[in-house]
């Protein structure tokens, strides 16, 4: 990895991350931190989870929460713009994933759930 790409990851990363944290802590209290696989640090606090990444082939960062008490979550873009700091946030997206979690599956690969249980069933029998 090249020094320039560190600079940048800690330089718009930082301030991404600190907004999530800010945001987690405002919705109400401290909460503790927790390691996402590959991801920023993670903060929880009062059902609302706070993390970070970089954006894909940009230098802006992408700033997730998500509210598990309500069952949503929200994804903003953080454009870092000049070096003092005066940046974009854009809101990407916004859902409720309450009855998403109710489907068995949607949208997959195969093998389907469907094939997969009946194969367990054949083999237990």
């Amino acid at each position: 990895m090249s020094t320039g790409h560190l600079g940048g990851a800690a330089r718009y990363g930082l301030p991404g991350l600190m907004a999530g944290l800010v945001l987690a802590w405002w919705c109400g209290g401290h909460g503790p931190t927790a390691r996402a696989q590959g991801m920023a640090p993670a903060s929880e606090s009062n059902g609302t989870i706070a993390f970070t990444s970089p954006a894909n082939g940009s230098s802006s960062q992408m700033l997730y929460l998500i509210d598990t008490r309500s069952q949503a979550f929200a994804v903003y873009r953080v454009e870092p713009g000049n070096p003092k700091g005066t940046g974009t946030v854009k809101l990407e997206a916004a859902r409720q994933y309450r009855y998403d979690l109710k489907l068995s599956e949607f949208n997959n690969q195969p093998p389907e759930v469907s094939s997969i249980e009946a194969m367990v069933k054949s083999m237990a029998k």
